[in-house]
């Protein structure tokens, strides 16, 4: 009888999934109406002169669209509390002991190691271009910061031992991210608002900056924990 209920609710289940599947799809073949482009228009059109970014998608999301950064900033550092609080490590703290790999650099892959110490200054200027630059040209923090934390993850690779402080970059994720949002409302409600292109420029060189420190602590720690601690059982 049991068997029977649990294989009905099933099935309603998965009658309620293709019926609404069924439902948006012929809402979204018989949609007609032509839309206007007036955000996309007034983006184009007015976003140097109010932003002073040459780069449109830079002034979108460090002007027009502040609280959107702001909430997918606040999002990966959600994304690493929860990492580190919801997992195997934090109910069993007690008992665990990190062992450290028997994989070491002089055992590791040599041709590995002699390439990625020849990328490493590539991809740390890359990153910190894409991060000052992004303003002017495709790049920013959130780019810029994924390219600085692979300097890191790709380290794991010829030296996997955890000999960093995640407790410290943790912390200074969180300020980074109290920053990140003081600076705005210094510069929107005390009504220092960057008005010429100097201080427009240093505004977004900044916001970048702390943007991609950000990217670049949470990745890292999401990175870390993952592989140091929950792969253990």
């Amino acid at each position: 009888m049991n068997r029977n209920r649990k294989k009905s609710v099933y099935i309603f289940q998965i009658l309620l999934c293709v019926t609404a599947a069924s439902l948006m799809l012929f809402m979204f073949t018989n949609f007609s109406e032509t839309l206007g482009t007036p955000l996309k228009d007034f983006f184009t059109t007015d976003f140097y002169e109010e932003t002073g970014a040459r780069n449109a998608v830079a002034g979108i999301y460090l002007n027009y669209r502040m609280f959107d950064t702001f909430f997918e900033a606040l999002m990966l550092m959600v994304s690493v509390m929860e990492v580190i609080n919801v997992s195997w490590i934090s109910s069993h703290s007690e008992s665990f002991e990190l062992k450290p790999p028997e994989m070491s650099y002089a055992g590791g892959s040599q041709i590995i190691a002699q390439m990625i110490g020849i990328v490493y200054p590539f991809v740390i200027l890359i990153g910190f271009y894409m991060i000052l630059n992004g303003h002017n040209s495709p790049g920013g923090g959130f780019q810029g910061g994924t390219i600085l934390s692979t300097v890191l993850i790709t380290r794991y690779l010829v030296h996997p031992t955890l000999d960093l402080d995640l407790e410290i970059i943790e912390v200074i994720e969180k300020i980074v991210f109290m920053l990140i949002i003081m600076i705005p409302i210094l510069y929107l409600f005390i009504e220092i608002v960057p008005t010429t292109e100097l201080t427009n420029e240093l505004y977004m060189i900044i916001m970048n900056t702390l943007i991609g420190l950000k990217v670049f602590c949470g990745l890292t720690v999401l990175f870390y924990r993952f592989v140091f601690y929950e792969g253990v059982s």
